[in-house]
């Protein structure tokens, strides 16, 4: 909402300055008429004092006249004359107008000094002038006193009348002033003291947290326009407010959605590693599922598991839900739950999460919902990755799976591989001999036959001695305790069953070995170790195990024996193809060769795979 200041036309500003101009013009008004008035009153007293002068004056100049005291009468006479000429009665002297306020006034002035000026003083001047004057005529002094009575009275009454006039304006500037100053009042008061406490009230509320509090709103002025002001922020302020708390109550229920996801994802997690090497229980972790995205709704959620192999049309493990007709998928093309999301082909509203891992799929978790049941965001992508976490468990099974076939195989070659070269040569050395003692039977070289025998004899004590140290080399293994703990295990045999002094150097206690290294190297020493005890014929066998130029893992087994001879390994079969074919499995280097001080010193060395 706009506010525009061209609405609210009644300024409070102006109002405010009117009324102060409004009291200054009464009171400049009062004080110039009470100026005016109190200047036209200013010779009023004068006025009445001369005008008693006068009547006094005559009453002087008839007892001057009647105690026939020329000279005092003359005198007397002649200050009359000059009381009448007083400036002060310059406007009294003027032509009376009758139809003036002040004509009464001039009228009696007129007709005492005309009786004065007419009557009395030509009487008075004539009867001094006699030589002998007689009775002076009274009356004409009488009457003159009465217009100067009259004149006096006049006098009174206009100082009189001017005091009343001055008393008036005092009286209307006092009704102006008390009818100025309620209007003032009022005006203050409902156009600004109750607008302001409205304000200040509406400040208190807001400030409390009362956000869509609203100021009435009455005229239009600047306290009007503040109020629309003042309500249009509460307004906005309000729908903020709520804005956030809207945005805060989302987050916070998003954050839980996200914990309840996180927290069943570890869980779920959690019980897949631990039961790694055994079969997961689906089951259970779909119960979970089901309560952990069923307790935020009302809708009636069931999830369904089908997990298939790569070559199959059906699924080997299917799962339906609780107390469903959704008990057998023998009539469901199983071909659109693996490629078709979201299934098309479900008989309620739904949805399918593919359970892929590296292109592969292994299946498809069904979500069944009720008629007008949609699943939220973050249930789909709690499903999503409860999907991701069964296709990267099926994964890891799978490869441990092939992990384990390969081991079998590796295994089973290397069976083949020894017995071939141990067992299987002695067994077809011993074939020879008993070819030969038929032989010698059938020709009848009875002579001969002791020898073979003897051959035979000794073959048959070789092939069990090498059987028996094939038993030993199968039944080697790397527990918990790792390659130095094998190792030492299998020092401990080789002093027992032979006169060698056998120590072992082990110096990788800081450098990580994965399992297939651990396993040809234990390989490795036990066949050098094996080959110098049968035939090295020395005192002293030393096992070095090393790291060299941080780069390279250096084995070295070395005898203080004979020597190795030419042509050892057809001669001798001491088992070196066995020792370079494990080493080519390691991308490692094999040198056997003889000791200059005396014995044979076999190094290996190769690069692990951490380094690379």
């Amino acid at each position: 909402m706009l506010l525009k200041k061209s609405l609210y036309s009644s300024s409070l500003t102006s109002i405010i300055s009117i009324s102060l101009v409004s009291i200054i013009a009464i009171g400049l008004l009062t004080i110039f008429s009470l100026l005016w008035a109190t200047d036209q009153s200013d010779k009023d007293a004068q006025a009445i004092n001369l005008s008693g002068s006068i009547r006094m004056q005559s009453y002087r100049i008839g007892l001057a006249v009647k105690m026939q005291d020329r000279a005092t009468a003359e005198n007397y006479i002649q200050l009359l004359d000059k009381t009448w000429q007083h400036p002060l009665f310059s406007a009294e002297r003027q032509k009376p107008n009758s139809g003036a306020p002040a004509g009464v006034l001039k009228n009696r002035f007129h007709n005492a000094q005309q009786h004065w000026t007419n009557s009395l003083r030509p009487a008075l001047i004539d009867y001094l002038k006699m030589p002998k004057p007689e009775q002076f005529p009274t009356q004409l002094i009488d009457k003159q006193l009465i217009h100067t009575d009259a004149l006096v009275s006049a006098f009174q009454d206009s100082a009189e009348a001017k005091i009343r006039r001055l008393r008036g304006i005092q009286l209307v500037a006092l009704f102006l002033t008390i009818s100025a100053g309620s209007v003032i009042f009022y005006l203050l008061k409902n156009r600004l003291e109750r607008p302001l406490e409205q304000l200040t009230q509406a400040a208190h509320r807001i400030g409390e947290g009362d956000y869509g509090y609203q100021v009435p709103v009455e005229g239009h002025d600047e306290l009007a326009l503040l109020g629309s002001v003042v309500n249009h922020m509460s307004n906005s302020i309000d729908r903020i407010h709520k804005d956030l708390d809207n945005q805060v109550k989302q987050r916070t229920e998003e954050l839980n959605n996200n914990n309840i996801s996180l927290e069943f994802l570890f869980n779920t997690a959690r019980k897949i590693l631990n039961n790694h090497q055994r079969e997961i229980d689906y089951q259970s972790l779909l119960d979970d599922l089901e309560t952990v995205i069923g307790n935020a709704s009302n809708n009636d959620i069931r999830l369904e598991l089908c997990l298939f192999t790569q070559q199959g049309e059906r699924p080997y493990v299917h799962i339906a839900p609780h107390n469903s007709a959704i008990s057998d998928c023998s009539q469901r093309a199983c071909d659109k739950c693996q490629k078709t999301i979201p299934v098309p082909h479900l008989d309620r509203p739904g949805q399918g999460f593919s359970i892929v891992h590296d292109e592969t799929s292994y299946g498809v978790i069904n979500c069944h919902t009720s008629e007008n049941g949609q699943l939220k965001p973050w249930k789909k992508k709690l499903l999503s990755s409860v999907a991701d976490q069964f296709a990267l468990a099926l994964s890891l099974s799978a490869h441990e799976d092939q992990a384990r076939r390969l081991a079998m195989l590796n295994e089973r070659t290397v069976i083949a591989r020894e017995l071939h070269d141990s067992l299987a040569q002695a067994l077809s050395y011993l074939q020879i001999q008993v070819t030969r003692l038929q032989k010698s039977i059938d020709q009848k070289h009875y002579d001969a036959q002791q020898p073979i025998v003897d051959e035979l004899r000794e073959g048959l004590s070789s092939a069990y001695r090498q059987l028996r140290e094939l038993l030993t080399t199968f039944r080697l293994k790397i527990d918990t305790g790792g390659l130095h703990s094998a190792l030492s295990l299998v020092i401990n045999q080789l002093n027992q069953r032979s006169d060698l002094k056998v120590q072992l150097h082990y110096q990788l206690d800081n450098i990580p070995l994965s399992p297939t290294e651990e396993i040809h190297l234990l390989q490795i020493i036990r066949e050098a170790s094996q080959n110098a005890v049968n035939h090295s014929k020395g005192s002293t066998l030393d096992i070095f195990l090393r790291q060299k130029d941080d780069q390279y893992i250096e084995l070295v087994v070395q005898d203080d024996g004979i020597g190795i001879p030419p042509n050892a390994e057809r001669n001798n079969h001491y088992g070196l193809a066995i020792i370079n074919e494990r080493s080519r499995h390691l991308n490692g280097h094999v040198a056997i060769e003889p000791r200059a001080e005396g014995g044979t010193r076999v190094t290996f060395s190769f690069k692990p795979a951490f380094l690379n």
